[in-house]
């Protein structure tokens, strides 16, 4: 038994397509991508390492040097007699000597320190500034720049003594500038960054390998044209590694105390690649071949058959919901499906033409009809009143029962009664204020409703319930804690070259439609078996079989609520409606 039950089970596309993206492509690809990113991340965290090492190689040959600078000067202002004698006051012959042996002692130094661009004297007792440059690697405006500076520190020397190293804007370029001694004299040195040793000199480093500075708001101070022009962000600060620029750029950086700057290292993406292991690299390159054939193969059976196979199931399933002009796509490649969507369709094509247009017609007219006795009597509504009437019986309100039962007799004998397809509107609209007031008396709730109505149109006939099904969608969506509900209705006559028309508006101050019954309200009309939104959708549908495209109908929600309107053609007691084409109907 069990064995018969096992052959005769049936499984769909969707399911066995489900069972093998779950089962077999998911994982796998789900492995592929684990595998992928531990090795990349891997490599990256080498490249990481690698680009730390290299920064600290030479940022150490950097902070080393500005060490030796430090000490030597350190040593000239407590050893040397020149510089000893510039803290006081001094004539103007003698000033001349002791500055002419600081100054080739200054020189002395920076032929020994390379990347010393120049050394500035202060000494504020006898006023005075005294400097020597490279001319060879300084502009005629950075030197005016360090004229400047040093002014400046003559001026205020214990603050900027205080400084430390710091990189300083002198021209075009940045120098990281160093003010040593005391308030009385220091020495200012001046160091060029753009001189310091870099990966980019070194023979043995890759062409896309570059070591720069940034200041402390990241910032490029060297190579920053090259740095613009290949787009590359040194942020975010916090994140001592990143990928940016176009092309792309490994960024490295590492924050340094002593100069007061970002060290940083960049190496491009192409080249990162290179120093990957073999068999890292061909493991990521199979695994990329595998991941990116999966999807194809996956993709090419989906479209030769999965596909093609779903859209003749919805063809079937559209067909069996009336939309008997549906038909199978025959430009498939698969010469069996071909054929059969071909043979299909000759068959629906010759039963179309058994089919006569008015029993089509009339099958859709009793649709609307069967749904429209689906909406007289709510259950929930009919519910709700029995509810009412409880809660009222315990409070012995036999007063307010009696009026309940009253104005839902007449709900009653209005549905059950006045069946027929039109109404005059002075009926539709007295029904509309007894289910209001049985309304208040089932939820308490303070329901305010102002009618105005062209008196040409008071007795115009008008399809049954077509305002009472919009105050109800008033009553159910717009009633707000709190808050009185109010409730508009305007009717209105209409004159036209196409003929007289009724307007007929119904407006609320709630919060508006949700968002599920709006889109059911402006959708395109579909006559189609639902089991929710039926009043809005009913009248819609009647609105249609009765008067075609001469009726109009509107949904919009608005600032203070939603609005209704509906426009139909003008008919008076006694007179058939037309369709669209002027036939009587």
């Amino acid at each position: 038994m069990e064995k018969r039950k096992r052959e005769r089970r049936s499984y769909t596309i969707r399911a066995l397509r489900r069972v093998v993206l779950f089962g077999f492509i998911f994982p796998v690809l789900f492995m592929q991508l684990l595998q992928n990113y531990f090795a990349l991340e891997s490599f990256v965290r080498e490249v990481e390492q690698g680009g730390k090492s290299t920064i600290y190689l030479y940022q150490n040959q950097l902070e080393t040097s500005m060490a030796r600078i430090e000490k030597t000067v350190a040593s000239y202002w407590a050893q040397d007699y020149s510089h000893g004698r510039m803290l006081y006051t001094q004539s103007d012959l003698d000033a001349l000597g002791y500055t002419y042996t600081i100054i080739n002692q200054y020189k002395t130094l920076m032929l020994g320190e390379t990347t010393l661009a120049a050394m500035f004297l202060v000494s504020r007792p006898n006023e005075l500034i005294r400097s020597t440059c490279d001319q060879n690697y300084t502009t005629y405006q950075e030197r005016q720049d360090m004229q400047a500076y040093a002014a400046q520190v003559l001026s205020n020397s214990e603050e900027e003594i205080q400084k430390g190293w710091q990189p300083r804007r002198m021209g075009d370029r940045y120098f990281l500038v160093r003010v040593m001694g005391n308030e009385k004299a220091c020495t200012i040195c001046f160091l060029n960054l753009d001189d310091t040793v870099k990966p980019q000199d070194a023979p043995y480093m890759s062409d896309g390998a570059m070591l720069l500075y940034a200041d402390k708001e990241g910032k490029a101070i060297t190579s920053s044209d090259w740095v613009r022009e290949q787009s590359i962000s040194l942020l975010p600060l916090d994140s001592s590694f990143s990928v940016s620029g176009s092309p792309l750029y490994l960024v490295v950086k590492t924050w340094s105390e002593k100069s007061g700057m970002y060290v940083v290292f960049l190496e491009a993406y192409p080249g990162g690649l290179q120093n990957m292991g073999w068999i890292l690299l061909v493991t990521l390159v199979f695994s990329a071949i595998i991941m990116a054939l999966i999807p194809v193969l996956f993709t090419r059976i989906k479209s030769l058959y999965i596909r093609p196979l779903e859209g003749m199931t919805e063809v079937l399933q559209a067909i069996r919901g009336g939309d008997l002009a549906r038909r199978f796509p025959v430009n498939h490649r698969v010469q069996e499906l071909k054929q059969v969507c071909v043979s299909f369709n000759q068959m629906m094509d010759e039963m179309k033409g058994l089919k006569i247009q008015a029993y089509e017609t009339e099958l859709q007219r009793r649709y609307a009809e069967l749904q429209y006795l689906q909406l007289q009597i709510s259950p929930h509504f009919f519910l709700n009143f029995l509810k009412s009437l409880y809660a009222m019986a315990q409070r012995k309100r036999f007063d307010r029962i009696q009026q309940a039962i009253l104005l839902f007799s007449d709900y009653v004998r209005y549905m059950f009664y006045d069946n027929t397809q039109t109404v005059p509107l002075s009926t539709e609209l007295h029904h509309v204020e007894n289910y209001l007031d049985l309304q208040r008396y089932m939820t308490l709730k303070d329901i305010r409703c102002s009618m105005q109505v062209d008196d040409e149109v008071r007795q115009a006939l008008v399809p049954v319930l077509c305002v009472q099904t919009f105050i109800e969608n008033s009553c159910k969506y717009a009633i707000v804690p709190g808050k009185e509900l109010v409730i508009e209705v305007r009717v209105l006559w209409l004159q036209s070259e196409e003929g007289d028309q009724v307007a007929i508006s119904v407006s609320d101050n709630g919060p508006g439609l949700p968002p599920d019954v709006y889109e059911e309200c402006t959708k395109d009309l579909v006559f189609e078996k639902k089991e929710n939104h039926v009043g809005i959708r009913n009248i819609r549908q009647r609105l249609y079989l009765l008067y075609g495209e001469k009726a109009g109908f509107v949904c919009m929600n608005q600032e203070t609520g939603c609005q209704f309107e509906i426009i139909l053609p003008l008919q008076k007691p006694g007179q058939e409606p037309t369709d669209e084409k002027g036939e009587a109907l």
